[in-house]
């Protein structure tokens, strides 16, 4: 599941290329009213980061993330998820832990790490609420990696210059979230668990941002039927944010999978958002392509900034497929300290 809860704590998380010489702690809040008219979910989620410099380009990152809900189960079974921080109870798990090296426009991080510190985070997506609009079902429905709540041991490394921004990862093929024997976060075996591989170009242009990316996976795939199997596959997905006019901004986004047997082998939306001075508001509706069934899914949404520390976000979703037709609405309140 895709956060763009990772862009509201931009000034908590710690960034390959933002100085720290002193500590740096942050902490996130997200609380969110779900309801579908029946029934009611109440989801929480407390994000923490520390940052210190050791000197000589290096940097030691730590993050966390707890979950609590009241529900155990979630309020419709659709296959993309409307909430992007829904996920199980959860009282403590690490979602970065390891050490950076900078040097000029380059950075080097080893350690455990999620790909929501990095990919499918940019200013225009983050807005809306719904998973698909952070990291695509086409890479988030398919593969058990470092993605939230999960992490994973890895390599990341970032160039960024002027207008253009290189990342390259590598992770072990399956993430995890716990300590113990079966799920332990810092478990490294590629044999058993597979290798995961994303890189993306970014470049950015007169308030535009323009991104393309590959995956390579090796690996267990999860089907349909909750089975595994190993698996060789790649995915190319790209998206653009185009600025028409000031605080105007037209959404596209396009993944597909190769082979296409895996379960989610297509995915493309767009939507448009439109910036105020103290607000948001934004429409999105896009469709993701399983092996027996389509999702569309439509996400309208707005978030008001009452300060640097609080915002409120009210949504509402609309989603047809194997759910049948639904609709959500959630209230979600921010907290950035």
């Amino acid at each position: 599941m895709k956060k763009w809860i990772y862009m509201m704590f931009a000034a908590a998380v710690p960034g390959c290329h933002r100085p720290a010489a002193q500590p740096l702690f942050g902490i996130g809040y997200t609380t969110e009213l779900q309801t579908d008219f029946r029934e009611m979910n109440w989801v929480n989620l407390l994000k923490m980061d520390f940052s210190r410099t050791l000197g000589k380009g290096f940097r030691i990152d730590l993050g966390s993330i707890s979950i609590a809900k009241t529900r155990p189960e979630r309020l419709i079974d659709d296959r993309q998820g409307f909430s992007n921080i829904e996920a199980d109870n959860l009282p403590f798990s690490l979602s970065v832990a390891g050490l950076s090296f900078s040097r000029g426009a380059s950075c080097l991080f080893a350690g455990l790490r999620n790909m929501n510190e990095d990919y499918f985070a940019s200013p225009v997506t983050s807005l809306f609420t719904n998973s698909s609009c952070g990291i695509f079902p086409t890479i988030a429905a398919n593969y058990p990696i470092a993605n939230y709540p999960l992490s994973s041991l890895g390599i990341h490394y970032t160039h960024e210059k002027e207008r253009w921004r290189i990342q390259a990862s590598l992770y072990n093929g399956r993430g995890y979230n716990g300590f113990a024997a079966d799920n332990f976060l810092f478990r490294f075996r590629p044999v058993s668990d597979g290798l995961f591989g994303i890189t993306s170009l970014n470049y950015r242009n007169h308030g535009s941002s323009y991104h393309l990316g590959g995956v390579l996976y090796n690996g267990f795939h999860i089907c349909e039927a909750e089975a595994e199997k190993r698996s060789l596959s790649g995915i190319l997905w790209g998206y653009v944010e185009q600025r028409l006019t000031k605080g105007l901004y037209l959404l596209a986004q396009y993944s597909a999978v190769f082979p296409s047997d895996v379960w989610c082998h297509r995915f493309g939306g767009a939507g448009v958002v439109m910036r105020f001075r103290t607000a948001e508001a934004g429409f999105f509706s896009g469709c993701a392509v399983f092996s027996a069934e389509k999702e569309y899914a439509s996400e309208l949404t707005c978030r008001i900034t009452f300060s640097d520390h609080v915002a409120i976000q009210p949504a509402v979703h609309l989603i047809q497929g194997a759910c049948g037709f639904r609709q959500i609405t959630l209230m979600r309140l921010n907290i950035a300290l």
